[in-house]
C-alpha cells in the first residue's frame, strides 16, 4: 500500500509539473508572437517593439478620457453582437410560448 501511495503521489507531482510548464510555455509563445507582430523596422527590432508597446499603452490610457459615444478599444461593440436584447428574467422569447396540444 505504501508503494502505491508513493507512486500516485510522484505521478501526480510529475503530471502537475509538466502541465504547469506547458501552460507557461504556451503563454510565453503567445506573448512573443504578439511582440513579433508589432515589429515594423527589422533593423531595430527592440526599439520597434518598445515603440509599439508604448503607443498601445498610451492609447489605452487616453481612451478612458474620451466621450462615451466614441468607440475605442475599451468600449467597442462586441464582435458577435446581433443587436438583440435579453430580458432581465434571462429567458429567451422563443421559449416563453405555450405549446399547442
Amino acid at each position: 500500500m505504501f508503494l502505491i501511495d508513493n507512486f500516485l503521489l510522484i505521478h501526480t507531482y510529475i503530471y502537475t509539473y509538466i502541465h504547469i510548464h506547458i501552460y507557461i510555455y504556451i503563454h510565453i509563445c503567445k506573448y512573443l508572437f504578439n511582440l513579433k507582430k508589432k515589429v515594423k523596422n527589422k533593423a531595430h527590432v527592440e526599439a520597434s517593439i518598445c515603440e509599439a508597446y508604448i503607443v498601445e499603452e498610451i492609447s489605452t490610457f487616453i481612451s478612458y478620457y474620451f466621450e462615451p459615444h466614441l468607440r475605442t478599444r475599451i468600449n467597442r461593440v462586441l464582435r458577435h453582437n446581433d443587436g438583440g436584447e435579453v430580458p432581465s428574467s434571462g429567458n429567451l422569447s422563443i421559449f416563453s410560448n405555450q405549446l399547442k396540444s
